[in-house]
């Protein structure tokens, strides 16, 4: 009667296999890293603008204004009390005053008549347009339901996770009655991984449909994409 053996690995050949397996999984991720730097976009940083130095130049003091001297007042001699005993009496002079002849008076011309002016009527001012009604945004509830929407369809991209990689890009692109379009990158994240994927996750959100106002109305969006390795895992 023939019977089954189960063959077993010895000690030694266990340590070789998982030798072996940590060389592999450690070249692996050694070369996912590799790939991602090589791949990563190039960001110029702006070329820092030199210092703009200012000098404080300090004022002189004013000069104090000359002191005129004083000017000498003239001193005038106290009037003299007349003497006892003594008269003064006013001297009288006669002359002959000759009338004199009457001037004759000018008459003025006489003020031209001006004729009267004409009642003015005021001319009928325009009734005061009222400004149209601003446009409509969309409610806060509304916007909430959206972002939901598109956390739902995103995906933390597995050789990106397994790299250790995070970060987070803005997206922006137009909304209208439920269907998203032109979806592009506002701001990088530094890794082109990140990047295809918050796109990817806007393209494919269930996107709410639009409130009663917002029917048959775009809408311009913006949103921060975040991939957080402690979120992801």
């Amino acid at each position: 009667m023939a019977t089954l053996s189960t063959a077993r690995f010895s000690p030694d050949q266990r340590r070789l296999y998982t030798a072996v397996g940590v060389a592999l999984f450690v070249e692996l991720a050694m070369l996912t890293g590799a790939w991602v730097v090589l791949h990563r976009p190039h960001v110029e940083t702006p070329p820092e603008r030199p210092p703009t130095l200012l000098s404080l130049a300090t004022a002189p003091a004013p000069k104090p204004a000359p002191v005129a001297p004083p000017v000498p007042q003239p001193v005038h001699p106290a009037p003299q009390p007349p003497r006892p005993h003594e008269v003064v009496k006013p001297l009288h002079h006669v002359t002959h005053a000759v009338p004199p002849r009457p001037m004759p008076v000018p008459v003025a011309p006489a003020a031209p008549v001006q004729p009267a002016a004409a009642p003015q009527i005021a001319a009928p001012q325009p009734a005061p347009v009222a400004p149209p009604p601003a446009p409509a945004g969309p409610s806060p509830s509304f916007e909430s339901a959206l972002r939901a929407a598109i956390e739902a369809a995103l995906h933390y991209p597995e050789s990106a996770r397994m790299a250790g990689i995070a970060g987070r890009t803005r997206v922006a692109f137009h909304y209208r009655d439920g269907v998203v379009s032109d979806v592009t990158v506002v701001i990088s994240s530094g890794v082109a991984l990140l990047d295809r994927a918050a796109l990817a996750a806007v393209r494919d959100a269930d996107c709410p449909k639009p409130e009663p106002a917002l029917v048959g109305k775009t809408l311009s969006e913006q949103l921060w994409v975040n991939f957080n390795l402690d979120n992801h895992e």
